[in-house]
C-alpha cells in the first residue's frame, strides 16, 4: 500500500523542462498571522532563549516562529512568543496556558519538570510563493535547522536537551491561537545540567521516542471512503499536514529510534575529529551571522581531517533527533585529500564511510541541478535519503515530518561545522530528483530529502 506521504513527496520533485505546479492555491486569500501581540507584557530576551545563529535552509525567508513554555526562571511561569526582532519575550498566557500546552505531550511527569519547552511552528505564507507545493517540506527542514541551533546552544551551556516529536497538534494550535497558515511542527525540552528528571530520562529513552499515527491513517487519499471533504484543502501540502496530525496519543505507537544498518562495500575509517567537542561548542559563541552566498565555489581540496570532522560532528546535533534513524547519509567525494572520488554511505555507528557504486563525475553531477553553474568546484556533497514506504510503515504519515525535521538538523549541523572550518555548506533546493538518484545509483526505494554541497567560497 502506498502512503499519501509518498504521493506528496513525488509531487514536489523538480522536473527538467517542466511547466511548474498547475495547482492554483490562491494563497493570497488566506488570513495571515499577526505577530505584533499588542497589549501583551514583554520581557527582555536573554541569550538562553534563542540560538545564536539563524537557520538558513529556507533562504532567509524566516518561516519559523518560536514559542517558549517557561517554568521556574526569571520571568513568570507561562507561555511566551519569542520575538527576535525586538529581543523580547511576549507573554501570551500564564500558568493555565502552560498547563494546556503541556497536556498535549506524552510523558507528563517529564515535560512538567522541564525548565523550558520550545515550540516551533512554520509560517507557510512566507515561503509558499517561492517553493509552491514543496513549501511545506521546506519549512519542516527549516524547523529542523532551528532545532539544531537550539540543541547545540543548550549543549554549549551544559544543559540537557530532548527533542519531542509526539504531541496533539490541534491542542497546541488552539492554545496558541494559530492561524490557518501557521502549523505546529516540533518541540524541544531543556533541563538544567543537574536535573535528576533529565538524568533518569536518558536511560528511559524519553528523548529517543517517536510517536506514530497509525491508528489515524484510515483517512487518506487512496481509500475507498474518505472521512473528510478534500475540497477543504487548497493544496496537497495542507492535506499532508492533516494526515500527519496526531489527535489522540493513546492511539499512537511508541517507537524507539533505530540505528542505521551498514551496507556492503569497501570500508574507509574516518580520522578522529580535528578539534574536541568542547572546542566546537565553545567556538559557536564566536561565529557571527552569515549570509548565504549563491555563487560557484572556488577550486580547492578538502583536508582529510576536515572531511572526517564534518561527518563525525553530526552527532553533536543528535543524528537521530527526529526520524527514528530512518535517514540515510550518502557522501559524494569529488576532491578530498587521500579519499578516492566516488559515492559512499556514512555509517555513524562505525565511524566509517562505505564505497558504493555510482558516479562522482563533477560535470554529470552539476547537470542534475537547475543551475549547474552554481554547483561547480564543490569538494563534496552530502545527500540525505529515506525509504518513505518503510518510514510510513513504522511511523504512519507522521514519519514524513520526522524525516524532514531530522534532515534539517543534519543540514544545519553541516552548515555550522563548515563555517568553523572556514568552508561553506549550502543546501540546494532545485535538483532533478530522478537524474541525481540514477547518477549516484541510490536504490529505487529511496527518495532524496536534502542535498548539501561543501566547498570554498569566492566571498569571505
Amino acid at each position: 500500500m502506498r502512503y499519501f506521504s509518498e504521493v506528496y513527496h513525488e509531487s514536489t520533485q523538480y522536473i527538467p523542462h517542466g511547466s511548474g505546479d498547475p495547482v492554483i492555491m490562491h494563497w493570497e486569500k488566506q488570513s495571515y498571522a499577526d505577530k505584533r501581540y499588542e497589549g501583551c507584557s514583554r520581557f527582555p530576551l536573554t541569550a538562553g532563549f534563542m540560538p545564536l545563529l539563524a537557520p538558513i535552509s529556507a533562504d532567509y525567508l524566516n518561516p519559523v516562529c518560536v514559542y517558549a513554555v517557561i517554568h521556574g526562571m526569571d520571568v513568570p511561569d507561562g507561555v511566551y512568543y519569542v520575538d527576535r526582532d525586538e529581543a523580547k519575550l511576549v507573554q501570551l498566557g500564564g500558568a493555565d496556558a502552560r498547563k494546556a500546552i503541556l497536556s498535549a505531550f506524552p510523558e507528563q511527569e517529564f515535560v512538567k519538570e522541564s525548565q523550558t519547552v520550545f515550540l516551533y511552528t512554520g509560517l507557510l505564507e512566507r515561503v509558499v510563493w517561492r517553493f509552491r507545493e514543496s513549501a511545506y517540506r521546506q519549512v519542516q527542514i527549516d524547523v529542523g535547522a532551528a532545532c539544531a541551533n537550539t540543541i547545540l546552544l543548550a549543549k554549549s551551556r551544559g544543559q540537557k536537551v530532548f527533542t519531542l516529536g509526539g504531541f496533539v497538534d490541534d491542542s497546541i494550535a488552539v492554545t496558541l491561537k494559530l492561524g490557518a497558515t501557521e502549523v505546529p511542527m516540533a518541540a524541544i525540552a531543556v533541563f538544567p545540567e543537574k536535573s535528576m528528571v533529565a538524568f533518569n530520562s536518558v536511560d528511559d529513552g524519553v528523548g529517543e521516542l517517536a510517536y506514530s499515527n497509525h491508528a489515524e491513517m484510515n483517512a487518506y487519499v487512496g481509500t475507498e471512503e474518505q472521512t473528510f471533504d478534500i475540497s477543504r484543502y487548497p493544496s496537497r501540502f495542507m492535506l499532508q499536514n492533516h494526515l500527519e496530525n496526531i489527535d489522540d496519543l493513546n492511539l499512537c505507537m511508541k517507537v524507539r529510534r533505530l540505528n542505521a544498518q551498514a551496507l556492503p562495500g569497501d570500508e574507509f575509517p574516518l580520522t578522529p575529529s580535528k578539534f574536541t567537542n568542547e572546542y566546537y561548542l565553545r567556538e559557536l559563541w564566536y561565529l557571527r551571522p552569515d549570509k548565504k552566498v549563491i555563487a560557484p565555489f572556488v577550486h580547492g581540496t578538502l583536508d582529510l581531517d576536515d572531511f572526517s570532522s564534518m561527518l563525525r560532528w553530526l552527532e553533536l546535533a543528535q543524528l537521530n533527533a527526529f526520524g527514528a534513524g530512518l535517514i540515510k547519509i550518502w557522501v559524494v567525494v569529488f576532491d578530498v585529500m587521500f579519499v578516492y572520488s566516488g559515492v559512499y554511505r556514512y555509517i555513524p555507528v562505525r565511524k566509517s564511510i562505505y564505497m558504493q557504486g555510482g558516479s562522482a563525475n563533477p560535470k554529470r553531477f552539476n547537470k542534475c541541478f537547475a543551475v549547474p553553474e552554481q554547483i561547480q568546484n564543490s569538494m563534496m556533497a552530502v545527500v540525505l535519503t529515506s525509504d518513505l514506504n518503510e518510514s510510513c510503515k513504522v511511523l504512519g504519515n507522521r514519519g514524513y515530518r520526522y524525516m524532514n525535521l531530522n534532515a534539517g538538523v543534519l543540514t544545519e549541523s553541516l552548515y555550522v561545522s563548515a563555517r568553523l572550518l572556514n568552508k561553506i555548506a549550502r543546501e540546494e533546493h532545485f535538483f532533478y530528483h530522478d537524474e541525481l538518484k540514477k547518477l549516484l545509483e541510490i536504490p529505487e526505494t529511496e527518495s532524496i530529502i536534502s542535498t548539501v554541497l561543501i566547498g570554498k567560497s569566492q566571498v569571505r
